[in-house]
Formats: C-alpha cells, sequence, structure tokens
C-alpha cells in the first residue's frame, strides 16, 4: 500500500465519534480523490477510507435554530457512521466535497421559495439554502424516468451529465454551474447556480414588439459573441453540446446580454469516446446534416455545434427559422433535407457583407471545413463588437410601457409551436414559457403512421429533448417499413422537498 502524502491535503480537522462510554477523535483529511480519517494526524493506517464519487452517499444533519452543521453520516461497510465536528470545519468540508459525492438531507438544508419550471418528469424550484442563504435553482429528477429507457442508456445519460457539469464548474460566466447532487428516495436534486435572466427564445419573443420585429444588430453581435466564447471554451475541453437552441442560452442577469451562458448538457457528449450515446439527438430546427446522416459506427467533431448556432445566428438576423414547418414532421424533413437559401437581400443593418459571409461559413454543410468557434470570434463581424451590453433597447417611453407589460405576461404567455420549440405529443401541447432548464432521461414515443410516411427515406432512431422533460426516442422509418402504433406517458411530479 502507497504511503499516505499529508502534504497533498486539501483540509484537515478534527471529527468525534460519539460512543456510549467514551468518545473517540478522529483525524479527517480531505484529498482530491479521497477522504481518510485515523486516530493520529499522520496516520499509515487509517480506519476509514472515503473514496471521493458518486457512489458515495453524505447525509448532513443541522441544528435547526442555530442554522449551522451538527454532524454527517456515511455508511461503510454497511453500517451507519456519525462524525461531529465544529461548524465551521463541517461546512469548509461540505464545499470542498459538492459535487464530488452524493448529499442527502436536501430537506433540512433548502427552503423552497417558488417553481419555476415543470415538466412530465421533473420540476425546478428556486430555494434558500439555509446554511449560506443564497438562493440557489434546483432540479427535481424523478428516479423511475431515469429507469425507463432501454440498456440503463437514461441513467447512463444522467451521470455523463453530471461529470460534464463537474468539468465546467470553473467557468461560471460560460456555463450553468452544478452547484451540489443530492438524492433521496424517489428523487435526484442538481443544485445549480439560479439565473436570473430569462432565456433568448422568451427575448425573441419580446424582440417583436420593436420596430424591427427582432433584436438591435449591436445586441445580436453581442450575443454571438459570447456565444461563440462559450463554444471555444466547450470545445477546448473536447465536449460537444448537440442540444444548442435559443431555450438553451440563457442570460445570468436581467438586462444584460454578455452575461449568457450555456444550460442542459443531458445531450452533450466527450469527443474521445468510442462511439456517442443518442448519435442522432438533437431538436428540429438546429441539427447539423452529419447528425442526422449519422450512423452508431460514425462519429462526427464539434462543428455540429458550429451549425446549431448558424442557425440561431439566422433567425436572430432575419426573425425566421431557418428550417421552417407547421409541425415535427415537416420542420425535420426540411432540416433533414437541409435546402439552405443565404441569398438574402443586403439591407445595410443585419445583412451584411460581414454578417451573410460569418453565416455562410457557420451554415456550410460540410462539417469538415465549416468554421470552428476561434476562426469566428476572429470574423470581422464578430471582432468589431463593442464591449458593452445592450439589453432591448427603448426607443420610446411608449414603447418600454409596452415591453414591461408584456414581459409581465409571460408567465401566463403559452407559445403557439415553432421550430425552435419541441413537440410534445401529438397534440402539440404547448409549453410554459417559465421554463428555465431542459431534462436528462428517455422515454419512448413513436411517430404515427402519416408522419412515417411524411419523413421520406430517413429512417433510425432520432433524440430529443423537451423542456423539463423526457428525452423522447423517435422512431423514423422508410416507405417499406411496417406501421407504427402511437405509445404514450402519463405525467409524473415529483413531491417537494
Amino acid at each position: 500500500m502507497d504511503s499516505i502524502d499529508y502534504k497533498e491535503a486539501k483540509f484537515k480537522f478534527l471529527g468525534i465519534r460519539k460512543h456510549f462510554f467514551i468518545d473517540v477523535t478522529y483525524h479527517i483529511t480531505v484529498f482530491d480523490e479521497i477522504v481518510i480519517m485515523g486516530r493520529t494526524a499522520d496516520c499509515q493506517n487509517p480506519k476509514y477510507r472515503i473514496k471521493l464519487s458518486l457512489d458515495t452517499k453524505i447525509n448532513w444533519e443541522i441544528i435547526k435554530s442555530r442554522k449551522e452543521l451538527e454532524y454527517f453520516e456515511i455508511v461503510y461497510q454497511k453500517k451507519k457512521k456519525i462524525f461531529h465536528a465544529q461548524a465551521n470545519d463541517l461546512l469548509k468540508f461540505k464545499q470542498l466535497l459538492a459535487g464530488k459525492v452524493v448529499f442527502e438531507g436536501i430537506g433540512d438544508l433548502f427552503q423552497p421559495l417558488f417553481q419555476v419550471g415543470k415538466g412530465s418528469s421533473a420540476k425546478v424550484y428556486s430555494a434558500r439554502n439555509v446554511l449560506d442563504n443564497k438562493v440557489y435553482a434546483v432540479k427535481a429528477i424523478q428516479k423511475s424516468f431515469l429507469m425507463l429507457s432501454e440498456n440503463g442508456s437514461g441513467m447512463q445519460a444522467f451521470q455523463s451529465e453530471i461529470q460534464i457539469l463537474k468539468t465546467l464548474s470553473q467557468y461560471e460566466q460560460n456555463f450553468l454551474v452544478l452547484s451540489e447532487i443530492y438524492e433521496g428516495d424517489s428523487t435526484f436534486y442538481l443544485v445549480t447556480s439560479y439565473l436570473e435572466g430569462l432565456n433568448l427564445s422568451v427575448e425573441l419573443e419580446k424582440a417583436k414588439t420593436l420596430p424591427q420585429k427582432r433584436l438591435p444588430v449591436q445586441s445580436i453581435k453581442m450575443i454571438m459573441k459570447k456565444l461563440l466564447t462559450n463554444l471555444k471554451i466547450l470545445h477546448s475541453l473536447k465536449i460537444i453540446h448537440r442540444d444548442l437552441k435559443p431555450d438553451n442560452l440563457m442570460f445570468a442577469r436581467k438586462n444584460d446580454y454578455s452575461s449568457l451562458v450555456l444550460v442542459d448538457f443531458g445531450l452533450a457528449t466527450l469527443e474521445l469516446v468510442d462511439y456517442y450515446l443518442f448519435p442522432k439527438c438533437g431538436t428540429p430546427g438546429y441539427v447539423a446534416p452529419e447528425v442526422l446522416s449519422s450512423r452508431r459506427d460514425q462519429k462526427y467533431n464539434n462543428k455540429v455545434d458550429i451549425f446549431s448556432a448558424g442557425c440561431i445566428f439566422y433567425k436572430l438576423l432575419t426573425g425566421q427559422s431557418l428550417f421552417q414547418g407547421q409541425n415535427f414532421d415537416e420542420v425535420l424533413r426540411s432540416n433533414r433535407h437541409c435546402h439552405i437559401n443565404l441569398e438574402l437581400p443586403i439591407d445595410g443593418n443585419y445583412i451584411t457583407d460581414q454578417s451573410l459571409d460569418l453565416l455562410k461559413k457557420m451554415l456550410n454543410t460540410n462539417g469538415q471545413i465549416r468554421i470552428s468557434a476561434i476562426q469566428a470570434l476572429q470574423h470581422p463581424f464578430i471582432d468589431s463588437t463593442n464591449q458593452y451590453s445592450t439589453q432591448i433597447i427603448q426607443t420610446t417611453g411608449q414603447l418600454g410601457i409596452k415591453n414591461a407589460i408584456y414581459q409581465l405576461n409571460l408567465a401566463e404567455f403559452e407559445s403557439k409551436y415553432n421550430s425552435q420549440n419541441e413537440i410534445g405529443d401529438e397534440q402539440n401541447y404547448k409549453i410554459n414559457d417559465l421554463k428555465r432548464y431542459s431534462f436528462i432521461t428517455e422515454v419512448q414515443q413513436q411517430m404515427s403512421l402519416s408522419a412515417k410516411r411524411s419523413s421520406g427515406q430517413f429512417s433510425g432512431t432520432f433524440y430529443q429533448k423537451d423542456p423539463l422533460s423526457a428525452l423522447r426516442t423517435l422512431k423514423l422509418y422508410t416507405e417499406t417499413s411496417q406501421p407504427l402504433k402511437n405509445s404514450s406517458h402519463s405525467q409524473h411530479s415529483v413531491s417537494q422537498f
């Protein structure tokens, strides 16, 4: 057994195991990947070795009257072990372990404030942490939905998302930050940073009240620059998002487009894995052609995110979706055929030689020569962006009042289907605009025969995520395939923590 180098310790403190006759003091030492507990400060043969992984669960108990930690509890060799310590030591210990292990006891540590999103398989709450008094977003996910997928792919996707969020945790200005992971009897809880701003989808709806029916050009430049900056970081870490769309671009702060962050990594993948989980995936209207044509034994690269970003760029510039249709099938067929007309009339404002040139390079159907995030950031259209934020510009007092009223009504507003929103079922269910994040699991849903017929020769399995609900598996068949039976799943809800 290798000797323990205590010089590499991240934190040391004393913990007490209380027994009936005599208490026992342990020296608790935290390292990057393990926690050891021994009777002496430099013990080479510690009694407890706790691996820091998602298989390790730690329960926290607080003194409610003082709102401070009292002890932590672990299961070691199938027996519960409780360690008391000073409240400040326990708090630092908890902070060092956050995201590395699974916590228990969320009901005592967080006070739900209000529900900010709801789907068929998850709810998102804003909640106040009783220890630091800060507000976080808590996504409650039913375990049963993670088990619905075949071959355990739902749980595998969930674990992959957590690993990716942990990798991105140091980039809080660019991505949704995962703070802690909790587990209850039937529910997983992901505690993330709370984003005060709206998502780009809602901002685009608001912009329709402006004279140009679009965001100002300077705002578009700022949004694209931050989006490409985020993708530059993401791709440098060999991570592909695979579901970029306006819903998944959120603003950490109100009235500040420079605070754009990427959310929802439920379909994200590491580029270096042997094969991609859910190879054909995304949201119709924003999917790169090489994704739709891929096979399980084929791999594409991070340029698929650039194509999706190009679809967003097109919508920002024109106010229209690149791939249009009245339903899921039409949008998917348009996206699959990928007949892109970029012969847009130059207007000297939105459509210029520079913006059109960048758009063409981002939407190149050949992924091998498509522009990269680094190259796009060096493009004259982006490189000339001024360093200041310009959320929707109010040109008159009357317009400002109109937009304020519109924003107040957003909570009740349910938008009609367009190509940026997913289809939840054959009845084209509507999605509340209060949605904040999307979800992580997989359920089986097959397209109707009429949808199958209009899908042309495209066949395979396409994976799509609904806001705050399950990942859907759509079986797409050719004309010679057998008819499909419709399947549906009732909504599930989770209890408040």
